[in-house]
């Protein structure tokens, strides 16, 4: 067999003379692959936030901290309970819920949480943060079977029973979004492909000040240090008059 042009080459095929890409270092992968991880990971809803930012502030914080918001004076009146610390042990004051368990009373400035009460009280918000974590990944998983279960639906005929449009309701409802399913069909492979589309209405109603803005939460301020009283001396012949304002008494004819 006499050789060929391409015989002194490695191979014994014309491809093996066409250039090879350069292969990328080991340790570049690493750091893509380590970024696009970094990048993945899916965000926390407020819930698991709020519990978060109350674990830390319990954990990090000595108490004696005042709330740099003057916290709230309501005494539960306007506002829940707290569910932490429902009343000062050093002055009395009770303790809605804007008051956040790690600051100083806001009256006397006395700690609100002791040692005990703190580690407990940490246990608490890490066992929260569990069962929130996978109350949501229950949630999120019955969203995918169900999404799975309507790819294997067949779409349903005008005038069927389950078409029957359901009794309209006298509240407002907002639009669902409707799933569409195309069946192509490839003239040269002779493969069919199902894509589905989503078609999400958009609300015709503008969107309220709660949605678009974060909401501000009311706070009653502090009483004034000193107690409202009137200073005049009582009237012995008028026992009974408003000593706040002058009034003048016109006699019955």
């Amino acid at each position: 067999m006499q050789p060929t042009p391409w015989s002194k080459a490695a191979g014994s095929l014309p491809s093996d003379r066409l250039p090879r890409p350069a292969q990328r270092p080991q340790h570049v992968l690493q750091k893509q692959s380590k970024g696009k991880g970094k990048n993945q990971e899916p965000s926390k809803s407020k819930a698991i936030r709020k519990l978060e930012s109350l674990a830390e502030g319990v954990r990090k914080s000595s108490g004696r901290e005042k709330d740099p918001k003057g916290g709230c004076f309501c005494q539960a009146r306007e506002h829940d309970l707290s569910p932490y610390t429902a009343i000062c042990r050093g002055c009395g004051l009770i303790l809605c819920a804007i008051n956040l368990p790690y600051y100083a009373c806001p009256h006397c400035s006395a700690v609100l949480l002791s040692d005990i009460v703190r580690s407990s009280l940490s246990a608490r918000f890490d066992e929260g943060i569990s069962k929130q974590v996978a109350k949501e990944e229950e949630g999120r998983l019955r969203v995918v079977q169900q999404a799975r279960d309507a790819e294997g639906a067949f779409p349903v005929l005008p005038g069927s029973a389950a078409a029957t449009p359901p009794v309209r309701s006298s509240t407002p409802s907002r639009p669902t979004a409707q799933t569409h399913k195309v069946l192509s069909l490839n003239s040269k492979t002779k493969k069919y492909t199902v894509s589905s589309y989503t078609n999400t209405p958009v609300s015709s109603r503008p969107a309220s000040r709660a949605e678009s803005e974060v909401e501000e939460v009311h706070r009653v301020g502090a009483p004034p240090p000193e107690v409202d009283f009137v200073k005049r001396t009582p009237d012995r012949n008028h026992p009974w008059s408003n000593m706040r304002m002058e009034l003048l008494y016109v006699p019955v004819k």
